[in-house]
């Protein structure tokens, strides 16, 4: 092959690689469309169940049903179509068959709510037997935690470039004047702005956990609105409140020309809505108005802190503008007009500006009069006297337009006209209509309001006229003075081009207020390290977890090393997406999860993606460590791609293997295979259609890490039968806690004392340990079995079913505090797990604590046990006669326990050295990457 064609091939393969990752960005894209879908049709449906349920608890609902089954009755109907004597016919076919259950089973099928009444009945019963409640209540209990967290006050994330802007977004003049413009000034300092409408709560709420300033624009103190707010309180934050309008006083509403033209339910809604705007104005710490006027106002309410940023041009404006210009140069009108004739444009917009316009109607109509060859174009709504008649073919009304037309119509006129009431509502306005008139060079006569006097030089810029002959003078002049007109919107557009440039208003008025992230953001030199984990305090639940949280604080601890954790935490009432809070001196981010609808979402929950990329986005970490995701899910793990964002992955069980986490088939057995057989895997689990699909995605999750860490030598070699690199999968040995107290010496005349953490965990051994001492002949034993549920909401063990002959106890869970005397109160550490362990950190805290141990093998469980030294081995098939015959032996040789010493503690991992040779881990990770 010559090194052309080499060179060809090459450019053809870069170009493939080029091409599958677009098509890879494109479908990331398309992936969280189809999120924020779902998403959406999942909140309607929760809002339609939500109004269903209200209605059908409701006392009257509940009433009525007699009424309307009486009402089927009356009809001689009951079910559907059929007349009753059908239906009781066909009830007694039933019940000769199947009995009183079968026509219970039709009834509930007709009417649920009789299976929903004995449900409750049921449930009740349940309750009474069980004081600690249900599960769930006692789960939520904890968010509390979570949701309560305050934070200090102003003490910003300098890692977070994100301004947020919480806004009104229907009012389109006003969304673009306050908050695209307020977007275009930020930015263009450095800062990251997101624009949210006010009433999307839980992309609010989430944004807010990632933003170091945030801002109100113009939203009312509805409840949603309210709670925005506390919580930016709760994390620090200090509000900022925006409006451009008077619209918080209700004694300046009052005096408005307009509110003599609405109902009296109208004025009410106003003055309502006055109320509401001016709650959440107070409920900020400081403000931002578009006229000194205004802030002014705001500062009288009681805000001390109000700073004023103009409404001013922008990019679209300045585009638009420069097209008009053009056209207006080179002769190339859209709207066609006699010679000679010279126009007025008004944008009256809506007829709210009726009692604007009337107070100059008589001035324009007098130039109108005695000019014939002025015009009068009215752009949007307003109503003329009929002292108008006179002059109407003067006239030209034009509906309401965009923006961008509007402008257009704009630059065909001659003159352009602000007229306002003379109150102080009129006052606090800006000076909107002059910029866009002056930005097309059109000279504008104007009432003299403050934001207007402040502008314009009279006769220079433009003109102010305040009574009616001023309007009538100073209209004729312009109409009847070409050069003047020139002069004036020249003047006029130097002015505000120099004056209100983005560039300049974002110099003098927007940087003073919020800064800039290269003056005010210190770049960290530390290693920054995002833990992902499905649980975490205050939800600790499970091995992995212990392990994430124990590594997090330790790793956190360091000088030079930053860690941040990413978790779940359960749904109460309706889903809020992120929520913040601090453990241990490491930021949390939590997002509540949705029960999934389809068991495909335990991999691949499309609803984690957008809150995960907001915190990398945010966190930018230079590594990020994934646990245990179920229930999460892969898409994490491609964000990370998508972002060349490094990750490793710790490997705490077989769920990136087996669908069913721990290769234990339906019936509770292990699976045994080591290298994975789909097949075997699709007859384990016939009705799960996606296995196929799982495989390939974990696989691409797996092979994306620059890292894969096993707890244990036998879990290693697992993954490396199914495909793992050798090179890239390493142990990093689980550490263990050292025994805070001394083991006493053993009571003497006690039995042995064997130990269950595990409750009623099958997967764990329970079935077998139930079954084996119910099965023993002698009563020389004490079993203490840990009851890890009953915490949770759970009916307590019942070990006296068992009827076994030695002493059962169960007793609670123990903390990091109790566990001490857990191990010092057994002999006997029982561990016949049914699947080969990835570890087995209660293995390693018994033999710490020289606690003899029975374990299955294999496994990583049995890898610091010696058999026949410091424990006992069984195999994994859950055999009962193989562990009897175990128990039994050392039954018979009880004095082994009376002073006896674990030899082989030396093996065993400190959380220490784990913590260090995982913090080598991530710096060879973060280098190779650099």
């Amino acid at each position: 092959m010559s090194n052309k064609d080499h060179h060809t091939n090459h450019k053809l393969d870069q170009n493939s690689i080029e091409t599958q990752r677009r098509l890879l960005d494109t479908y990331r894209h398309s992936l969280k469309l189809l999120a924020l879908q779902a998403s959406s049709f999942k909140e309607e449906v929760d809002e339609q169940k939500a109004l269903i349920e209200r209605i059908r608890s409701s006392l009257s609902w509940r009433l009525t049903l007699p009424v309307r089954i009486l009402g089927y009755i009356v009809k001689g109907k009951l079910f559907q179509k059929y007349p009753l004597k059908i239906v009781k016919k066909r009830f007694i076919e039933i019940y000769k068959v199947d009995g009183y259950q079968g026509v219970y089973d039709k009834l509930t099928l007709r009417f649920p709510v009789i299976d929903r009444i004995s449900q409750r009945i049921l449930f009740a019963n349940k309750q009474t037997k069980n004081s600690k409640g249900p599960q769930k209540d006692i789960f939520l209990d904890k968010l509390d935690i979570i949701y309560d967290y305050q934070f200090a006050k102003n003490i910003v994330d300098s890692d977070s470039l994100l301004i947020l802007i919480i806004a009104e977004v229907t009012l389109p003049q006003c969304y673009k004047y306050r908050v695209q413009q307020k977007a275009e000034h930020l930015e263009r300092l450095g800062w990251v702005v997101k624009i949210v409408d006010w009433r999307e709560q839980k992309t609010a709420l989430s944004l807010l956990q990632i933003c170091r300033d945030v801002i109100f624009y113009r939203v009312p103190a509805f409840p949603n609105v309210v709670e925005q707010i506390i919580e930016a309180k709760r994390l620090g934050l200090s509000p900022w409140w925006e409006v451009d309008d008077l619209i918080v006083d209700k004694e300046r509403y009052a005096e408005c020309g307009f509110m003599e033209e609405l109902s009296v339910e109208e004025k009410d809604l106003l003055f309502f809505g006055a109320d509401l705007f001016r709650k959440t104005m107070l409920s900020c710490d400081r403000a931002i108005a578009s006229t000194t006027a205004l802030a002014e106002v705001m500062q009288q309410a009681g805000l001390s802190v109000v700073h004023v940023i103009e409404n001013a041009l922008d990019r679209d404006t300045l585009r638009i503008a420069e097209r008009l210009n053009l056209s207006k140069k080179n002769n190339d009108f859209p709207i066609q007009r006699k010679t000679g004739e010279i126009v007025i444009v008004y944008g009256s917009g809506t007829n709210t500006h009726n009692a604007d316009f009337l107070i100059v109607s008589q001035g324009i109509l007098q130039a109108l009069k005695q000019e014939p060859m002025l015009r009068l174009w009215i752009v949007g709504e307003l109503d003329l006297s009929l002292e108008f008649q006179a002059v109407i073919h003067q006239i030209r009304y034009i509906p309401p337009q965009s923006y961008e037309r509007y402008l257009e119509i704009l630059s065909e006129a001659d003159i352009a006209i602000a007229p306002l009431e003379a109150i102080l509502f009129n006052d606090a306005k800006s000076n909107i209509k002059y910029l866009e008139a002056s930005i097309l060079k059109i000279a504008s006569v104007c009432s003299p309001r403050q934001a207007f006097r402040e502008t314009i030089q009279d006769y220079q810029n433009g003109l102010l006229a305040d009574t009616t002959e001023a309007w009538t003078e100073k209209l004729l002049l312009l109409a009847r003075d070409a050069e003047l007109r020139t002069s004036i919107g020249q003047q006029a557009y130097e002015n505000v081009t120099a004056y209100y440039a983005p560039e300049s208003i974002t110099t003098r008025q927007v940087k003073p207020v919020f800064g800039q992230p290269e003056q005010d953001v210190i770049v960290s030199k530390k290693l920054k390290i995002l833990v992902v984990n499905i649980y975490y305090d205050p939800y600790s639940f499970g091995g992995a977890t212990f392990v994430a949280e124990e590594m997090a604080r330790r790793l956190h601890q360091k000088e030079d090393v930053e860690v941040t954790i990413f978790t779940s935490r359960p749904v109460k009432d309706t889903q809020r997406g992120l929520c913040k809070y601090e453990r241990h001196g490491s930021i949390i981010y939590s997002v509540d999860l949705a029960p999934q609808v389809h068991a495909a979402q335990k991999f691949d929950n499309i609803e984690v993606i957008e809150p995960f990329e907001m915190v990398l986005d945010t966190v930018k970490p230079d590594v990020v460590h994934f646990h245990a995701i179920q229930n999460m899910g892969l898409q994490m793990l491609f964000a990370c791609q998508s972002k060349q964002i490094p990750y490793v992955i710790t490997l705490h069980d077989s769920w990136w293997l087996c669908n069913r986490q721990f290769m234990v088939r339906s019936n509770g057995k292990y699976c045994f295979q080591n290298k994975i057989d789909l097949k075997i895997c699709q007859g384990c689990e016939p009705q799960e259609r996606y296995l196929t699909e799982r495989m390939i995605m974990m696989q691409q999750g797996l092979q994306g890490a620059s890292l894969l860490l096993s707890p244990s030598e036998t879990h290693r070699q697992l993954y490396i039968m199914n495909d793992a690199n050798p090179l890239q999968i390493k142990v990093n040995r689980n550490g263990i806690m050292r025994p805070k107290k001394t083991r006493p010496m053993r009571p003497e005349n006690t039995p042995i004392r064997f130990g269950f953490v595990a409750g009623d965990e099958v997967i764990k051994g329970a079935l077998l340990i139930q079954n084996t001492f119910k099965s023993l002949s002698r009563s020389d034993w004490e079993l203490k079995i840990i009851d890890s549920k009953v915490h949770m909401g759970y009916e307590p063990i019942n070990v006296q079913s068992w009827k076994a002959k030695g002493k059962i106890v169960t007793i609670p869970p123990y903390d990091d505090e109790g566990k001490d005397d857990f191990f010092y109160g057994i002999d006997v550490l029982l561990f016949p797990s049914q699947w080969k362990e990835s570890y087995g950190m209660t293995v390693r805290e018994a033999l710490l604590r020289d606690v003899w141990v029975i374990c299955s093998h294999p496994g990583g469980q049995s890898e610091d046990v010696v058999d026949g030294v410091n424990g006992n081995y069984i195999s994994l098939t859950g055999d009962q006669v193989e562990l009897q015959n175990v128990i039994e032996k050392l039954l018979d040789n009880a004095s082994l326990f009376d002073h006896y010493k674990n030899p082989h503690k030396e093996h065993i991992a400190t959380l220490e050295e784990q913590a260090d040779e995982l913090l080598g881990y991530y710096r060879q990770v973060s280098e190779a990457v650099e």
